[in-house]
């Protein structure tokens, strides 16, 4: 019969790629973990890896019972969860992973609210990005993230998480003051080929923007690569380019960039909270899940309120 320690190693393999590295991740020795394989192979009665060189990818048969794990772990996440919040109590550790340079209003006031609300919660915080975040979630490094995703439709939950996504923003040109579009409400990309850009290459958002400045028909100039947003709109502030954000992004002071509708570019960020599914109704994540929701809300309605 199949075991979850085997199939917790599968599951480790297909995510980290090889042997060696989902032995490093569930802490057990190379040599230990390939015997784990080399067991459910046998108890499979058919190949579930194919072997190159240092690589392995898993056969078609082997990602349906990771498919099988995943679910298998919703349910024992869901058992857990059921004896905890019968306990009653908002406990433990709470590993929370937040993109730090990119403003975490949402969340930083949020897990304040939890400390002092439920002092017996223990709250780690640890940085984390957009691209590394829902995966450090599912492999158990991280129990909550908010963190962006971009696109003009609604992101979907991945096998064994659960999403909210508690707001989205459109992606706007960012310019310095008394740069020649600083007072156009809007431009078209067409109009930027000859400025000096700032840009995050590696991450996702900067990958976009390279993608949107090639439709407008032009590689972007580009003046300084940054790790952030937050920097790049930090340069962007002192006139040392332009960049694209999402629009709720801060950038400080406000006053020094000026933000700008991009003609024929749907593109929004949303804003995404996620967890493991299974665990959304254990005390400990409920508390914070409903904060998040209670300060997202007040700072939605913040900013849609008229200024005076």
């Amino acid at each position: 019969m199949l075991d979850m320690e085997k199939l917790m190693m599968l599951r480790a393999v297909a995510a980290a790629g090889s042997i060696a590295a989902a032995a490093r991740e569930l802490r057990y020795t190379r040599s230990a973990a390939s015997q784990q394989m080399a067991a459910l192979e046998r108890l499979a009665g058919i190949p579930l890896l194919v072997r190159a060189g240092n690589r392995i990818s898993l056969t078609p048969v082997a990602w349906q019972l990771v498919e099988h794990t995943e679910r298998i772990l919703v349910e024992l996440r869901a058992a857990e969860t059921t004896l905890h919040r019968e306990a009653g109590e908002a406990a433990g550790l709470l590993r929370v992973g937040v993109p730090f340079r990119e403003g975490p209003a949402i969340m930083s006031s949020a897990l304040t609210q939890s400390r002092q609300q439920f002092p017996k919660l223990e709250i780690r915080l640890a940085a984390t990005t957009d691209e590394a975040a829902a995966e450090e979630v599912r492999l158990g490094r991280l129990d909550m993230v908010i963190m962006s995703r971009y696109g003009a439709a609604t992101p979907h939950s991945q096998p064994g998480l659960r999403e909210w996504v508690l707001g989205s923003d459109p992606l706007r040109l960012c310019v310095p003051v008394g740069h020649r579009l600083s007072g156009e409400r809007s431009c078209a990309l067409d109009d930027l080929r000859d400025e000096p850009w700032v840009i995050s290459p590696t991450s996702t958002l900067g990958r976009l923007t390279t993608t949107l400045c090639i439709a407008g028909g032009f590689q972007p100039k580009i003046v300084a690569t940054v790790d952030d947003v937050a920097t790049a709109l930090g340069l962007v502030g002192i006139g040392w380019g332009v960049t694209i954000a999402p629009d709720l992004t801060p950038a400080g002071p406000e006053a020094s960039v000026r933000r700008i509708s991009l003609i024929g570019v749907d593109v929004v960020r949303h804003s995404v909270l996620v967890v493991r599914d299974g665990e959304q109704l254990s005390p400990g994540i409920a508390a914070v899940v409903s904060a998040v929701h209670a300060v997202n809300a007040a700072l939605r309605l913040a900013q849609a309120a008229p200024s005076t």
